[in-house]
């Protein structure tokens, strides 16, 4: 059964939403069939703590504020401004020191003190950062020569403003890090693609709209993540986005037969049941946060869908990892057998830490 066969007519939303809407019955979907699946479909040891403070902290203030300040639902996920620890505390006796540390004199007297402190810090901190791409040669030439969306939904705080534009900096380092590898692999000329976490969806916004045929994307992500990544897209493609709620019962996920843009967000488990050939397959920073024997079981699913041989691989990673934690990423090519890999080095546009990239050949 096709995607479209469910979904009717789909029509891509030309306004994006003013905020992101949440969707509590589409996140405990999700949320509920965890436990339920194998574990190479669960959050690992670097998730796993961090999957539950998300869900927590959605719950709790919802999306709209997502990339914002006032919870932390996006640590590790998104470009929020973590200031606050105390937003860090949920669960049982960690709820309860919340509310002392929140509510009762003078710990919260002090707390907020130090909270004023370090917001005007941090706030000085993103001015210097501000100043500093503005005037980066790098930023001007990838506003000449890419289209960048509207980029701040979500209470996005982490901005350039570059002559009256303001551009979220995370976008501006997603293609950054994209031109690094653009030339070797021909992006004008993909139509479909796979991205293994990727993300709050900030990634697949800015190569739909700078790559008119690519219609046709599979994103996949662990859950809250995933939820958080849909409801993004959601508000900026409306029904173009073929959500979990659409896809749970089915036993196998294909696109529709059409040129219509189809975004279709998968939990991990479901990679089992894709039916469906790619152009490209991308992976930023996760797997080095992944055990091995989950990275190589995605890269066998990947690997068994139809007309592999003529699929891109594209997989970024950092340094300044720690092999307590993560992965090497130089064992990251050996999980593709048939493919040979370049590899690529680039700097963060603010400095903040190297990228390393690993692009199969033609």
């Amino acid at each position: 059964m096709s995607i479209g066969a469910l979904t009717e007519t789909q029509e891509r939303q030309t306004g994006i939403a003013s905020a992101v809407e949440d969707d509590e019955a589409l996140l405990e979907s999700m949320l509920r069939d965890v436990p339920l699946q194998s574990e190479l479909y669960r959050p690992g040891p670097y998730w796993s703590r961090t999957a539950r403070n998300t869900a927590y902290q959605i719950r709790r203030v919802g999306l709209r504020d997502f990339r914002g300040a006032s919870s932390t639902i996006g640590v590790s996920l998104t470009d929020s401004i973590y200031v606050d620890v105390r937003n860090d505390l949920n669960g049982g006796l960690r709820s309860l020191l919340r509310g002392i540390l929140k509510s009762l004199f003078p710990f919260n007297r002090i707390f907020d003190t130090q909270v004023q402190l370090t917001r005007a810090h941090e706030a000085k901190a993103r001015r210097l950062k501000n100043m500093m791409l503005a005037a980066n040669p790098r930023v001007r030439d990838l506003v000449e020569r890419y289209t960048i969306p509207p980029s701040l939904l979500g209470g996005c705080l982490d901005y350039v403003d570059l002559d009256g534009q303001r551009i979220a900096a995370l976008y501006l380092n997603e293609l950054h890090q994209h031109d690094v590898i653009a030339s070797d692999c021909r992006f004008s000329d993909i139509s479909s693609m796979l991205e293994i976490g990727g993300g709050f969806g900030g990634h697949v916004h800015c190569l739909i709209e700078n790559y008119p045929k690519l219609r046709k994307i599979v994103y996949l992500d662990i859950p809250p993540n995933l939820y958080i990544g849909t409801q993004y897209l959601r508000a900026i493609y409306g029904g173009s986005v073929i959500t979990y709620r659409q896809t749970r019962e089915l036993s196998e996920i294909r696109f529709s037969d059409n040129d219509k843009l189809e975004i279709v967000a998968i939990a991990p488990w479901q990679i089992e049941r894709l039916r469906m050939s790619i152009d490209l397959f991308h992976n930023a920073q996760s797997f080095v946060e992944m055990p091995a024997h989950i990275v190589a079981n995605y890269a066998r699913h990947v690997a068994a869908l139809q007309n592999f041989d003529r699929t891109r691989v594209v997989m970024h990673t950092y340094d300044g990892f720690d092999l307590r934690t993560s992965l090497d990423p130089a064992r990251l090519p050996g999980f593709w057998p048939t493919k040979k890999f370049d590899r690529k080095e680039s700097l963060m546009l603010d400095g903040t830490y190297r990228v390393f990239s690993f692009v199969s050949r033609d």
